[in-house]
């Protein structure tokens, strides 16, 4: 998996240690988001110029000011194109982040679900 994840990048080893890890169910006590746009999230890639919702979703990166990085781009839309209820238990999966980082991912698609879904 090493060598897979040195290929791919860390956001592109998220998708396959994601399909191995999934657990579809909501989890008790925390923000269990609906996924709307998994479907149409398929045909819309990153950094594709002049797509609107590549706009929304670096702005949902840039939006923790306690932070002096953004949050990973390709994460966000890889969160958006696999979990099918996002919560932060599935970003932790997905990204083997700890549990403070995946809040911020939630938080993140919190934010731009509502703007995308008549995007997409």
């Amino acid at each position: 998996m090493s060598n897979l994840s040195s290929r791919l990048g860390k956001s592109g080893s998220d998708r396959i240690r994601y399909m191995q890890n999934a657990d579809t169910s909501k989890q008790k006590g925390s923000t269990n988001i609906p996924n709307t746009v998994i479907q149409q999230m398929q045909y819309v890639r990153p950094n594709d110029p002049g797509c609107p919702v590549g706009q929304y979703i670096e702005a949902a990166s840039l939006m923790d000011n306690t932070n002096t990085r953004p949050l990973n781009i390709n994460r966000i839309y890889n969160i958006l194109q696999c979990v099918r209820t996002i919560n932060t238990r599935e970003v932790m999966a997905m990204t083997e982040l700890d549990k403070r980082q995946a809040q911020k991912y939630v938080r993140a698609v919190k934010f731009v679900l509502p703007y995308i879904v008549p995007l997409v």
